[in-house]
């Protein structure tokens, strides 16, 4: 087993122990139900999968996790007999030229013995394809009075107009993010992506696969507590359809839209009042801005804070490492609506 394997075996060894009684392990079963599944090429003109690996990982078999391996016939069909147990839950997985493919999690029962899937694959290039933003949302996540410092987080839609998966150029570097003022540090997260502070950008290695693509980077960045505020800039990399800035309304007493910012209807979330300052059709280098007054209010509460929060922070900091897809995956099926993570 490779050192990623090792690790991702170990990643959702942690999630069998953090859903409980919903991965225990069991009885070993005779197989009495059956995956059947297809790849299916997603790039024009590319050559038909024929021989691709597929493993099938399963929590909650008599080891707590088990994995079977196979590969796909002539037509990318594969097929595997497994026990139609409804305390099992069944992921395929497919690598194609390094990038990773997850279905979506699968349960069987007595009256569910079977299930069809079908997992699209692309080809990979490092000649850019046309990329635009189709929003960029940037939420005041924290305030810390103490340390005159906001935490922030960036997700944006980047979407991969092409039918091949874009690796980046031949330093991978894919994406490049303007900094916001008075960064004191930046990172990202997901899977098989990478992130680093260069010259006033954080340039993210991150892979673009066809349709949308979720970036998501957080900051933490300094403000004047002798001024009491701060000038919050975010700029598109790329044409990008709308920019929007949440600020939760306990952070502050007033805010200012900057340049051509507007500020939109404000929304409840969550029980709270957020503000909402917006730019729509930037153009690369434009950017939404928004002048933030009063901070010297009361410190913001743990995003992360309760049962069920905390078990999405955990499963957050894991989904930064190998594997982790696939735990946010799964335990977003089997906590159903049982918590939301506060950020």
């Amino acid at each position: 087993m490779t050192g990623a394997g090792r690790a991702a075996r170990a990643l959702l060894l942690l999630l069998a122990l953090a859903l409980g009684g919903a991965v225990l392990p069991a009885a070993a079963q005779a197989p009495d139900g059956e995956i059947r599944g297809r790849i299916i090429q997603g790039t024009a003109g590319a050559p038909a999968p024929e021989g691709i690996p597929v493993q099938l990982i399963i929590l909650g078999g008599a080891d707590g996790l088990e994995t079977t391996d196979t590969v796909s016939d002539a037509g990318g069909a594969f097929r595997f007999e497994v026990p139609a147990d409804p305390q099992r839950t069944y992921v395929a997985r497919v690598e194609h030229h390094g990038v990773q493919y997850l279905s979506q999690p699968l349960l069987l029962s007595r009256e569910l013995p079977s299930i069809e899937i079908e997992v699209t694959i692309f080809e990979a290039t490092r000649e850019p394809p046309k990329l635009r933003i189709e929003s960029t949302v940037v939420t005041l996540l924290a305030l810390d009075r103490a340390a005159a410092q906001l935490t922030l987080e960036r997700v944006g839609e980047v979407l991969n107009e092409s039918d091949r998966i874009y690796r980046g150029d031949e330093s991978g570097g894919t994406l490049r993010l303007p900094l916001p003022d008075g960064v004191a540090g930046a990172s990202g997260a997901g899977t098989d992506s990478g992130f680093a502070i260069e010259g006033g950008v954080l340039a993210a290695t991150i892979t673009l696969r066809p349709g949308a693509t979720s970036v998501v980077t957080r900051y933490v960045v300094g403000y004047d507590r002798a001024e009491d505020a701060y000038n919050l800039r975010i700029t598109a990399p790329l044409a990008t359809e709308r920019m929007e800035i949440e600020v939760p309304a306990r952070f502050i007493q007033d805010l200012e839209p900057l340049g051509g910012s507007e500020q939109a209807d404000a929304r409840e979330v969550s029980g709270e009042r957020v503000e909402v300052v917006a730019l729509s059709e930037a153009r690369p280098g434009e950017s939404v801005s928004v002048r933030l007054e009063g901070l010297a209010g009361r410190n913001a509460a743990n995003p992360l804070a309760g049962s069920a929060g905390a078990l999405w922070g955990a499963l957050l900091a894991l989904a930064v490492t190998s594997g982790g897809a696939l735990l946010l995956l799964v335990a977003r099926q089997r906590l159903g609506s049982g918590g939301e993570a506060g950020a």
